[in-house]
């Protein structure tokens, strides 16, 4: 064949290829990594100048890195079964026993599927065990959780090879960033060398004071901060996420090996974040500003590493289920109120959606709307509302409701529509779930969640 001829064939051959269009290969397993009380923002990923995530950086290169999801709610147990339902988190929460949740939707389809989480809230108990086949709870620490982790991976890898059909799904769960910010040496100097004052990791609990939340009441603090104490306490949360960001390399490098590596699809995202004086307060559950609610949300498609980019648009954790459900062409039920982002992975434009949150503010309740950048916040009990511009005004200190009365009204109306209005919502302060054991309430006691 004359060398002209062959090389424009070549061309063709190219030409053709580039404008099929073929849906890439499915892929065949799951795998999702819940990090608790994680911020966005403290990973270099996102811009954070401190060292704390080298190897989830790294592994997010092949990955699609949304750079504004937020969450449903800002505490773990709401924002979680927001997550795994698709729904508005007070809606899930209060079908945590009924809701269709992610792996009921596998296991439907012929998942094999497993649960290892912290404890805490995150219990059978609280309804999260359903659709799993095998749950273990109680590990509040990635690396207590990992060895379970790795020889379910090591299981299924083998019966992948041994059985063509055979598809699975694990979530993991860990509390290493959560209150008591305590992590071992190297990790509780690593970030602040120089620091000779009174705070320490074991203290951190008892000297922030977590909210009484189940009682309803506000955070409070038992300490008066210096600005040094203040950097030593973000110190050593910090330090708690270099300490996880190791043994989470563990179990992401054990996915990439060759066994699991073409068929595994895997997300890495928080529940919520966590507050560091900047509305004044510490830790969660008390407001609805982006610093609770901007959380990492990573996303790698095997078929799609090469696609990988980061995505600006604003999501929500809700759109999470509906996303993965299409990528694994799985049938997606009625009733989800999240949004596929599949069209995004692509470059393809998709219509923004508004963004709801809920939460709680001592016993009043609090709902929160994205519309673009704009953010609304109510207070059910008092009525009063916040907006701001995200754009402008990312740490949420302008408020400008009164020169935007138009968008106040017509974001309320998104509210009322969606969340319920103010004379239609139950003031229903956060409550245990019924029948928790001693085992719980200890570790609940230790998380700082109650006295």
């Amino acid at each position: 064949m004359p060398q002209k001829l062959a090389a424009s064939l070549v061309v063709l051959a190219a030409i053709l290829t580039t404008g099929c269009h073929e849906p890439p290969p499915v892929p065949r397993n799951l795998v999702l990594v819940s990090l608790d009380t994680l911020r966005a923002d403290h990973l270099g990923l996102y811009g954070y100048a401190k060292r704390t995530s080298p190897g989830l950086d790294r592994w997010a290169e092949h990955a699609f890195v949304f750079e504004n999801a937020v969450s449903a709610s800002n505490y773990t147990f709401a924002a979680h079964h927001a997550l795994f339902q698709s729904k508005t988190a007070t809606v899930a929460r209060d079908a945590r026993d009924t809701g269709l949740t992610l792996a009921e939707m596998l296991k439907a389809q012929g998942f094999r599927t497993a649960g290892l989480t912290g404890g805490g809230l995150m219990t059978k108990a609280s309804g999260f065990a359903r659709g799993f086949d095998s749950w273990e709870e109680g590990h509040e620490l990635l690396e207590d959780t990992l060895p379970g982790a790795l020889a379910f991976l090591d299981d299924a890898a083998r019966k992948d090879h041994e059985e063509k059909d055979s598809r699975f799904y694990l979530f993991v769960h860990c509390f290493d960033v959560h209150l008591p910010y305590d992590p071992p040496p190297p990790y509780d100097t690593m970030f602040d060398p120089g620091y000779h004052g009174t705070v320490t990791g074991p203290q951190t609990r008892n000297l922030l004071g977590m909210r009484k939340m189940f009682e309803g009441r506000q955070s409070y603090m038992r300490h008066q901060y210096d600005e040094t104490d203040k950097d030593k306490v973000r110190a050593l949360y910090d330090g708690e996420i270099a300490r996880m960001d190791e043994v989470l390399a563990s179990l992401l490098a054990r996915i990439d090996e060759r066994d699991l590596r073409d068929d595994t699809m895997v997300v890495v995202l928080a529940d919520h974040g966590e507050e560091f004086w900047d509305h004044g307060s510490v830790l969660h559950a008390h407001t609805v500003f982006q610093e609770l609610l901007h959380v990492p949300l990573l996303l790698r498609v095997p078929a799609l590493q090469k696609q990988s980019h980061r995505i600006a648009q604003r999501v929500s954790l809700v759109d999470v289920v509906p996303t993965l459900l299409e990528l694994l062409a799985l049938p997606v039920p009625s009733g989800l109120v999240g949004h596929s982002l599949v069209p995004l992975l692509h470059g393809e434009p998709e219509p923004t959606h508004p963004l709801f949150a809920e939460g709680y503010a001592s016993n009043a309740k609090l709902q929160s709307v994205i519309d673009g950048d704009l953010k609304l916040i109510r207070n059910i009990e008092t009525h009063a509302v916040s907006l701001f511009d995200l754009a402008a005004d990312p740490g949420e200190k302008n408020d400008i409701a009164a020169s935007r009365p138009a968008d106040v009204e017509r974001m309320q109306a998104l509210l009322d529509s969606t969340l319920g209005t103010p004379k239609s919502v139950v003031q229903d302060p956060m409550g245990l779930p019924k029948d928790v054991d001693t085992k719980t309430k200890d570790q609940l006691r230790h998380l700082g969640y109650i006295e």
